[in-house]
């Protein structure tokens, strides 16, 4: 596994290098294909994956629209995180757009991590305090930041998104129309 990633993930879990190397060696490596699924609504969600290359959208589905939840690079953890929690079918998918390495984990190993050792919870808190952390950050952005206002937090926030993402999903992602995003990009430019 990169050596980078393990560091930047230990920089939330804040593991002991022990701890931390008996957790990534459990880890399964899994291989995607660009626009192949991690994870498909209506799909069991029983693992949940660190991605190690490559990069996913996650979106929902509504009237046969792709809605744009996030996207994820290399050092992000991968799932449906309710439907993984309480062992349910996923309520949104999970699609390579890049050739993807990932590290799985089921959640009878990770459970059994929890229960080895207080640290594995204590990691497993602080990845979901992330994750909510996240998530209220972009409704936030959402209610508080104008179209224009959130674009330029991206660009700011996650530049190599721009590189790696189609425009059309980052105009999902910022919940506006391509259309819309074009024109803020050439008011920035000028």
């Amino acid at each position: 596994m990169n050596e980078q990633i393990a560091k930047e993930i230990n920089s939330i879990l804040n593991l002991p290098s022990e701890l931390l190397n008996d957790f990534l060696n459990k880890l399964k490596p899994v291989r995607i294909n660009k626009g192949d699924y991690f994870l498909k609504e209506g799909d069991l969600c029983r693992n949940i994956a660190l991605l190690t290359k490559g990069a996913f959208y996650s979106y929902y589905q509504k009237d046969g629209n792709d809605i744009i939840e996030d996207f994820c690079l290399e050092g992000c953890f991968l799932a449906d995180y309710p439907a993984f929690i309480n062992n349910a079918a996923a309520k949104k998918n999970f699609k390579a757009l890049e050739n993807t390495h990932l590290h799985t984990i089921s959640k009878k190993e990770l459970d059994e991590f929890y229960l080895s050792n207080p640290a594995y919870e204590r990691a497993g808190r602080l990845i979901a305090e992330n994750l909510f952390t996240s998530w209220e950050a972009k409704l936030r952005d959402n209610i508080f930041l104008s179209p224009t206002e959130r674009y330029k937090k991206l660009i700011k926030n996650r530049p190599d998104i721009l590189q790696r993402v189609p425009q059309y999903l980052i105009a999902s992602f910022l919940n506006i129309t391509p259309q819309y995003l074009s024109q803020i990009r050439k008011k920035m430019i000028y």
